[in-house]
């Protein structure tokens, strides 16, 4: 039963990108996983009738306390995202963000420049960000479950 949901929920995603509006709804709920030494939440509104949704992150260090936040929009041009410390100083200044620019919108995937999201069942997700420090890339890969 949850795979033909899975199955009509993903042709219906199907069917509403031949629209101008990206369908971002898959992504809606909360998210939690394991990432950077601990343990990471994404959390997705629904989206607005323009399509946009907006999310946040925290990162739990090994102790529970958290260590970092981000707060997002994701629309059809792609994402805009600024980091806060766990005293909700920023990481960037007033005027700043890190962009991820859209690379294309399919069904159960968001491909970004530099960050993927991927649909791998009914509550469960994908997530790629590509990390230079240094003059070196490197892809980290978070393995993400829909808590219900």
């Amino acid at each position: 039963m949850k795979n033909l949901l899975f199955s009509s929920l993903f042709f219906l995603s199907f069917l509403a990108y031949g629209q101008s509006t990206p369908n971002f709804s898959w992504l809606t709920g909360t998210w939690t996983g394991p990432g950077f030494g601990g343990t990471f939440e994404e959390v997705w509104s629904d989206p607005a009738e323009d399509g946009t949704i907006m999310g946040m992150f925290r990162h739990f260090g090994e102790d529970g306390t958290v260590s970092f936040y981000e707060f997002w929009v994701l629309d059809s041009t792609g994402m805009k995202l600024r980091h806060f410390n766990e005293d909700f100083t920023g990481w960037e200044t007033r005027e700043e963000y890190v962009s991820f620019e859209k690379v294309e919108f399919s069904p159960g995937k968001v491909i970004l420049k530099g960050l993927t999201y991927e649909q791998t069942g009914p509550d469960k997700m994908v997530i790629s960000l590509k990390l230079t420090h240094e003059g070196v890339t490197r892809t980290e890969v978070f393995n993400m479950t829909r808590n219900q």
